[in-house]
């Protein structure tokens, strides 16, 4: 969204009072005001993709807003921006804030706000509606002095109860809103739950990209957006610091771990302004979860830091999940074979004929065995006598190719470099789901797959809807 483009609406408050000079007395100052007042004037109608508003044919004012017309003692302004009016009124409101303007009227039901704001010898009431037509939220907004605000309802009214959206009102004009003020509005939260995982979050507007995230709001100058990521906490947080160090324009601020935790905090720019990201990975569901809270630098104020903060220290897990590092996996492997002698190395010597996972970090031995071992995924397997699969990892410029066979049982034996020109499935998988995947063979069941499944690629495509059903469906069970 174009701060800019909101600050010149914000700032139009500063305009230039041309009938009147500091030095002026009271009393010729409101005769010069009353006459410039009782001058007539006609309307004209604003449109922009769908939305009319009519508007007085005044001088047009210097701005990059859509409309900005003034005549000393009142200006108008019109913005229209890819965003929603929702998120409109929760901008303006933390801009009054830290231009350290007095809210007067503050109503969210109808997207209004009115103001008051010093400025040099006067000050200024301006009062701000915003509105939703076809994708776009659309601000009004009239600003005058104070010794002309009351004097100009009438104009007001005029303005705001002409707009229309495709022809249909959208301004209800009758009755006073009731006054309220931002320090009175609280921030109400909801929860996001996803199993063992959740995280409180703001009751804001929700983002228009929203789709691929778990939650995604916004309101004002901060946002809200939790992600969730087929792959282990520390790679995340790896792979996180590598692209905001790669970056010049990034700079990363801080970076901790807590255990499994992961914390960090960095800065981007965004157009001209900078944003400052605080994150939190957190390890879950066999999942790694990403909370972060981005909010436009030198605008938060201590409230933004306290939902920040409420947020952050909010997302957790309700159980401990095992992150399935090399140093377990091993662990895992000399247990195994403790409890059953020679499995492991049966499959050294003869189903495992390749050691190329181990550049990797991926032991094929320890895969080969928990996958033999989870009857679950066997009886997926069964289905699949050749697989291929190739891992990729795109980071580096470079996949791993393996061809798998897999005997009547659903289970692996013959684990080989290549692939199969006449394989059953191919499973394409990214590097660091497949590590998460592999390294928790063991806890793949009909309540994790989907999820360990949700980056992986099959050929045909086809095979992994049909898989999904009949585990939806209780067929492997």
């Amino acid at each position: 969204m174009e701060f800019n483009k909101l600050f010149g609406v914000m700032l139009i408050i500063l305009i230039t009072v041309t009938f009147a000079a500091c030095s002026t007395p009271e009393q010729k100052f409101q005769d010069q005001l009353d006459k410039a007042m009782s001058e007539k004037f006609d309307y004209s109608e604003f449109s922009y993709d769908g939305f009319t508003v009519q508007y007085p044919v005044w001088p047009a004012a210097e701005s990059d807003v859509e409309l900005s017309v003034s005549r000393g003692y009142c200006s108008v302004a019109v913005n229209a921006e890819k965003i929603t009016a929702e998120q409109w009124f929760g901008m303006i409101g933390d801009a009054i804030e830290q231009q350290e303007g007095k809210i007067i009227i503050s109503d969210k039901s109808k997207n209004l706000i009115r103001y008051s704001m010093p400025y040099q010898n006067f000050t200024m009431v301006s009062e701000n509606r915003i509105y939703d037509c076809k994708g776009n939220g659309i601000a009004v907004t009239i600003t005058c002095i104070d010794q002309a605000f009351a004097k100009s309802q009438d104009m007001i009214d005029k303005i705001f109860g002409s707009a229309k959206c495709d022809g249909k009102q959208m301004t209800e004009t009758k009755g006073e809103p009731e006054t309220k003020t931002s320090e009175q509005e609280k921030t109400v939260y909801k929860t996001y739950k996803e199993d063992d995982f959740s995280v409180k979050y703001p009751d804001w507007a929700k983002l228009q990209d929203n789709a691929e995230h778990k939650v995604g709001v916004s309101k004002g100058i901060c946002s809200v957006v939790v992600d969730m990521h087929n792959a282990l906490p520390k790679d995340i947080y790896n792979w996180y610091k590598k692209a905001i160090n790669d970056n010049d324009d990034n700079n990363l601020l801080d970076s901790s771990a807590e255990g499994d935790t992961y914390y960090i905090t960095y800065d981007m720019p965004y157009e001209d302004k900078t944003i400052i990201s605080t994150s939190k990975v957190i390890y879950c569901n066999y999942q790694s979860y990403i909370i972060q809270v981005l909010c436009v630098e030198g605008m938060i104020t201590e409230e933004y830091e306290e939902i920040r903060d409420y947020i952050i220290e909010s997302s957790g897990c309700a159980k401990e999940y095992e992150i399935p590092t090399p140093e377990k996996v091993e662990e895992a492997k000399k247990e195994a074979e403790e409890e059953d002698p020679g499995a492991i190395e049966e499959i050294e010597d003869e189903i495992v004929k390749t050691n190329a996972g181990e550049e990797f970090g991926i032991d094929e031995e320890a895969v080969v065995y928990f996958i033999n071992s989870n009857d679950f995924f066997t009886k997926i397997m069964k289905d699949f006598p050749k697989a291929n699969i190739v891992i990729e990892d795109p980071e580096n410029n470079r996949e791993l190719d393996l061809r798998v066979e897999i005997d009547n049982d659903g289970k692996i034996e013959l684990l080989e470099d290549g692939s199969f020109s006449d394989a059953d499935v191919t499973l394409k998988v990214p590097l660091r789901d497949a590590l998460n995947i592999f390294g928790n063979a063991q806890n793949i069941n009909p309540l994790t797959l989907i999820g360990f499944a949700a980056n992986v690629q099959t050929d045909p495509l086809e095979v992994k809807d049909e898989v999904i059903k009949k585990v939806l469906r209780g067929e492997y069970n």
